[in-house]
């Protein structure tokens, strides 16, 4: 089962991310959510943008990193929207790191000061159309990436996972987290014939 670092989106660690974490440790993984916002939510997506700006860029960029020193056995990261950063960045800087999933958000390699590594499994879930991703950025992801298998959500709004979001859709996001749990399924699968084989080497 994969130990994972989940990274939540502008609104904070909303009870969706909480109840989706939960479900997930349920099935079996371990998942850590660091908070990047000390508790706070907000029930506005303009306000938890601004507290984000308050708190500025390098110091949710340093809460991805403890969290990785923090939880050194953690090899799976997920981002949602603002958190796809955090995923992203340790998915391209910590080499255990073996998989990626970044919902409503991507971000061409070098502008987070890395590459992408290309053995790192990724998927990205997206709305369609979603005004908040960039889509030259999201395809100078993807040409480093060319593996990745990615997710459009037709007419879905920009955190339509999250029933504490206003873009919330029950369906779509029901179909976000069949994908998710079979996404997992298939790491763990990898995971043990990577390990048969090495042991028969």
């Amino acid at each position: 089962m994969a130990e994972i670092l989940l990274f939540h989106h502008a609104y904070g660690l909303t009870d969706g991310l909480r109840a989706l974490a939960a479900r997930l440790s349920a099935e079996g993984h371990t998942v850590h959510t660091p908070d990047a916002y000390s508790g706070q939510t907000f029930k506005k997506l303009d306000e938890g943008l601004r507290h984000a700006q308050h708190i500025g860029h390098d110091a949710v960029e340093e809460v991805a990193r403890r969290s990785a020193r923090q939880h050194r056995s953690a090899d799976v990261v997920i981002g949602f929207s603002l958190g796809a950063m955090q995923a992203q960045i340790l998915a391209q800087d910590v080499r255990r790191v073996r998989a990626c999933l970044l919902m409503g958000g991507a971000l061409p390699p070098k502008a987070i000061g890395g590459l992408w590594r290309s053995h790192v499994a990724l998927e990205v879930h997206l709305a369609d159309p979603d005004e908040w991703v960039n889509p030259d950025e999201l395809d100078s992801l993807l040409y480093h990436a060319p593996q990745a298998h990615v997710y459009r959500y037709r007419d879905k709004g920009h955190l339509f996972v999250d029933p504490c979001s206003r873009d919330y859709d029950a369906d779509a996001a029901d179909l976000f987290e069949e994908r998710l749990e079979s996404w997992l399924s298939d790491l763990d699968e990898r995971a043990a014939e990577e390990q048969l084989a090495a042991r028969r080497l």
